[in-house]
């Protein structure tokens, strides 16, 4: 059964997370913009650093977001965090649909965000065990 209170949870879970991890990667941005201004010669090292935030972030966000929705759903807790991973992913991708044609690594992230959002639920899973 679906759990909607835990549903909602993990949702706005994920979309605060979100929004705060664009701030961040913004943040993070603009310093490497600044840093291969000022150290041309690891311009390829710098030039990573974004990716790494942005990549390790929404795979964070999106873990956190399965976790909150299994504490709060206790049962069923892999289709509940599917569910999330499906609604906050999905609409992670129609976003990007408006700025352009869905791509091959669009549709990887989309399944990598429910993936990690099961991966949270299975966490908490484990550690109730």
């Amino acid at each position: 059964m679906i759990n909607w209170k835990a549903l909602f949870a993990g949702i706005s879970v994920v979309i605060v997370l979100g929004l705060l991890l664009q701030l961040a990667f913004t943040s993070v941005v603009v310093a490497q913009k600044e840093l291969s201004r000022s150290y041309p010669e690891y311009t390829a090292m710098i030039d990573a650093i974004p990716y790494l935030v942005g990549f390790g972030g929404f795979f964070l966000v999106m873990a956190l977001g399965g976790y909150v929705t299994a504490t709060i759903a206790l049962r069923r807790v892999v289709l509940n965090a599917l569910i999330v991973g499906a609604v906050t992913s999905g609409f992670s991708l129609w976003l990007s649909i408006g700025s352009g044609d869905i791509k091959l690594r669009s549709l990887i992230f989309f399944a990598l965000g429910m993936v990690f959002s099961v991966m949270g639920a299975l966490l908490w899973r484990r550690r109730q065990e």
